[in-house]
């Protein structure tokens, strides 16, 4: 018997590829989406690199539970995801499909994110059986339609949730320490100033007055020496769990940022949403890297904390 040949599906939604990308890598936002029409997240617990794994569990509309387990082989960021996909248990082993014994027990996955026309994105996304027998390979060639439809709702989620999100970006990371520790790095000026910003940039001329209309004032100086004038007025203030500003110049404001700190096992889940007055915004900044740069900006935070 000849091996089967991929089941390959795609789509072209309308956002720009690095928020595509983001949404497809980010517990928070995947919480919001994954699965087939109708599914509510359970869990998702990601570690992005070659050699790790994105567990994740769902409950689908008639209320059956399932788990899976993906363990990444390639990771080219906006561009691919290469990973062997499982069924799972809650703790993580290998299981069968629970409705076909048959499927094999693992897959083999390629996701990959092109531009697309009108500041669009393509996802693509192909199936083939890995280090399957050939009851397996013949289960997963008869399945090719339902297959199909599973990936219809999934599609569909996912754009129901960039048109809901449209004028936002959001960045999580599971920081190894507790939410004390991370609050302080967030409000004490003689800490966040030595972290906060992109690659390459750093924080001059600052004041800072971390309280429900206090203001945060600082000169960024990027990479070539350019300077941003930077002025954050604080609206909401609660310690250990959220902090709501208001970020610009001194000319206008140009987002409003929630930072949540979440507890999860004595590490701390940081949420880092930023909101804009329109998509038109939003896609400005994009093209500029924000995705980039709020991913940068949280791991020189975790880079901080470990030191």
């Amino acid at each position: 018997m000849s091996p089967p040949s991929p089941f390959t599906v795609s789509r072209v939604v309308d956002a720009p590829r690095a928020l595509v990308y983001l949404v497809h890598v980010d517990p928070v936002h995947i919480a919001r989406w994954y699965g087939p029409g109708g599914a509510t997240v359970l869990k998702a617990e990601m570690d992005l690199r070659p050699g790790g794994v994105h567990h994740y569990g769902l409950r689908t509309a008639d209320g059956t539970e399932m788990w899976g387990k993906q363990t990444f082989k390639e990771v080219v960021t906006n561009e691919r995801l290469v990973y062997v996909q499982a069924f799972s248990n809650p703790e993580r082993g290998l299981e069968r499909h629970p409705l076909a014994a048959s499927w094999p027990l693992q897959m083999l996955s390629t996701v990959t994110f092109e531009d697309a026309p009108d500041g669009k994105t393509k996802i693509t996304v192909s199936w083939l059986p890995y280090e399957s027998d050939e009851a397996g390979e013949a289960t997963f060639d008869a399945a090719r339609g339902g297959m199909a439809g599973g990936f219809e709702g999934m599609f569909a989620n996912l754009e129901r949730y960039l048109v809901d999100s449209e004028a936002t970006i959001v960045h999580s990371r599971l920081l190894a320490a507790p939410r004390a520790l991370v609050w302080k790095a967030l409000t004490d000026p003689a800490q966040v100033n030595v972290w906060w910003g992109p690659t390459g940039h750093r924080n001059t001329e600052v004041t800072q007055d971390v309280r429900v209309g206090g203001e945060w004032r600082f000169t960024m100086i990027g990479p070539g020496g350019e300077t941003y004038p930077n002025l954050v007025k604080y609206l909401e203030v609660l310690p250990e769990e959220r902090l709501v500003f208001d970020h610009g110049d001194f000319e206008s404001v140009h987002f409003r940022s929630r930072i949540t700190l979440a507890d999860e096992g004595g590490k701390t889940r940081i949420t880092l949403g930023v909101v804009f007055g329109d998509r038109q915004a939003r896609d400005a900044v994009l093209r500029f890297g924000a995705v980039e740069g709020g991913q940068q900006t949280l791991a020189k935070l975790e880079a901080f904390l470990q030191r």
